[in-house]
């Protein structure tokens, strides 16, 4: 009986660790949508084409909008640990994610520190054996979303059992919620200094997933969409899906001179490059092509079938709830609002 709740009680978990996702992944597809719509209409071939987009004021909006659509790219581990613990807290939401945050910061300073006394930063051959890379200005190993993740469910742990925390009389000042972005400073700061002992096995592991997945050719996407399908139901896809398109999992290629991991990390990286003449093949197959059919047509045929067999009197009360699903899907992507429909 004990070990039927203990699975239930995981099962619940990574349900709501999958939702949690939803945050910084709804950024990500109006990122993207900035980032596409302003780095396609400053193109020099989209100006040949339509010179009358070649005016400064309209150019310098679309580098603009290039701009700003890159920041969930830019710091999207950042979201991801602060965007977990906000998502799993019951309780004092804003003090889980400020200590996201703390933690995240955290952990790569104590991995500085790691490499530095190490004697590896300064090594080149040392830091590319590391994967050592500037994360919030602080040269550490880049663990990318999977560290983030990591991340964030120690920080939610740590803000559900220490929230309400109580120091004795001469340090109340520091009991209760402001207790959880101290420990998680310490608790952080420690698994830190285990991260470079132990993150090779795990860059090897998801590398194993990934040239898995690459030598399986067509049957590689075949897989992935199979998976994501089969997961679907009991809300664990994003798992999946986040360590494809945000890990080495999904591939690792070099863009602009930059290495870059991730199905859609690559695809936007090939974006905003000004050199990028045609996207690479093995990234956007992970992506949502084979998704289109329903997302542009399917989705938008069943809202209109909801809206008509709705009753009369009811019609207008889920008109807006309706367009607004079908917006994000269609424009987004994003399919998560179609889930509380049908469940409704």
């Amino acid at each position: 009986m004990a070990k039927t709740s203990r699975k239930s009680t995981m099962w619940e978990f990574l349900q709501s660790l999958g939702k949690t996702f939803m945050l910084p992944v709804a950024l990500l597809a109006f990122s993207g949508i900035l980032l596409g719509v302003g780095s396609s209409l400053s193109s020099g071939a989209v100006k040949e084409t339509l010179p009358f987009l070649d005016n400064t004021v309209l150019q310098l909006i679309f580098m603009w909008m290039t701009k700003i659509g890159l920041v969930a790219f830019i710091y999207l581990p950042v979201m991801f640990a602060v965007a977990i613990p906000l998502g799993l807290a019951r309780e004092e939401k804003g003090v889980a994610a400020f200590a996201g945050f703390v933690g995240y910061a955290a952990l790569n300073l104590s991995i500085n520190f790691y490499l530095t006394v190490a004697n590896v930063i300064g090594d080149a051959a040392a830091e590319k054996a590391y994967g050592v890379k500037s994360i919030l200005g602080i040269q550490s190993i880049d663990t990318g979303i999977l560290g983030a993740i990591i991340v964030g469910v120690i920080v939610a742990k740590l803000h559900i059992r220490f929230y309400i925390f109580k120091m004795p009389d001469a340090l109340a000042f520091f009991g209760g919620a402001r207790f959880v972005p101290i420990i998680t400073a310490l608790v952080l700061g420690l698994v830190g200094l285990v991260v470079p002992l132990v993150w090779p096995y795990f860059a090897a592991g998801i590398n194993g997933v990934g040239t898995a997945i690459s030598h399986a050719g067509p049957f590689g996407p075949m897989l992935f969409g199979t998976g994501e399908r089969l997961l679907l139901p009991f809300g664990l896809h994003h798992i999946l899906v986040a360590l494809i398109r945000f890990t080495e999992a999904g591939g690792t290629m070099d863009v602009c001179g930059n290495t870059v991991s991730g199905a859609l990390n690559i695809f936007y990286a090939e974006l905003s490059c000004q050199t990028t003449t045609q996207f690479s093949g093995s990234a956007t197959a992970f992506l949502s092509q084979g998704k289109m059919p329903a997302f542009l047509g399917g989705l938008p045929g069943a809202a209109l079938a909801m809206y008509h067999c709705a009753r009369p009197e009811n019609r207008s009360k889920i008109k807006a709830l309706l367009i607004s699903g079908v917006v994000a899907c269609v424009v987004g992507g994003i399919t998560e609002p179609w889930n509380s429909c049908s469940c409704s």
